[in-house]
């Protein structure tokens, strides 16, 4: 799929505010994999596409994740964990993207998981600093991201940000993001830092 092919996709799908936000995630990642000696072609398809299936009828998610025996575990969440995973389907399915990258990026890119890419480190990442988010601490996680070199310890920080807000909310924390906190607490480049 071409860039501007996926983005009349999502435009014509997508709230406007969330149309943006796609866009901008998608700039930040090509950024950000011009500073990592990422592929910019793949990190902006996924960044365009990540978020096509957002909003999605949720018993239409469920029926994906049973007809493609995904994580049971992921019935237990809704669209917020279910749309990277019921995304990357629908892209590889209706769409012929076979880019197992561009899938993964797309498929963890609220979650995270341990042994991320370099296409789905840099996704994830940009889903969190993207210029539109105002999240309190994001400018630690852009300065780590942007000005010392460390994509890594950036996606510790996101996913122990994430993990304590869910917490504090009462949320249940889906494993990968459990597994992500975990593998990258203990990544060489974050060892060295301390």
């Amino acid at each position: 799929m071409k860039i501007d092919q996926a983005i009349d996709l999502v435009k014509e799908k997508l709230p406007e505010k969330r149309f943006n936000h796609s866009l901008r995630v998608a700039e930040t990642a090509v950024k950000l994999a011009d500073i990592y000696d990422g592929d910019k072609d793949k990190v902006e398809l996924a960044g365009i596409l990540h978020d096509y299936s957002k909003y999605d009828d949720l018993g239409s998610m469920y029926q994906i994740v049973q007809q493609h025996n995904l994580d049971s575990n992921l019935l237990s969440y809704g669209s917020e964990i279910l749309h990277g995973p019921v995304c990357a389907i629908i892209m590889e399915e209706q769409y012929g993207i076979e880019d197992e990258e561009i899938l993964l990026a797309i498929k963890n890119h609220t979650t995270g998981r341990a042994q991320m890419t370099l296409t789905e480190k840099l996704v994830f990442v940009a889903d969190y600093i993207e210029p539109g988010r105002q999240t309190p601490g994001v400018e630690e996680i852009r300065d780590l991201a942007y000005n010392q070199g460390s994509l890594d310890i950036a996606i510790y920080e996101i996913s122990k940000r994430t993990v304590l807000h869910l917490i504090s909310k009462d949320i249940n924390v889906y494993d990968a993001t459990i597994a992500c906190l975990n593998y990258y607490n203990y990544s060489d480049e974050r060892v060295k830092d301390d």
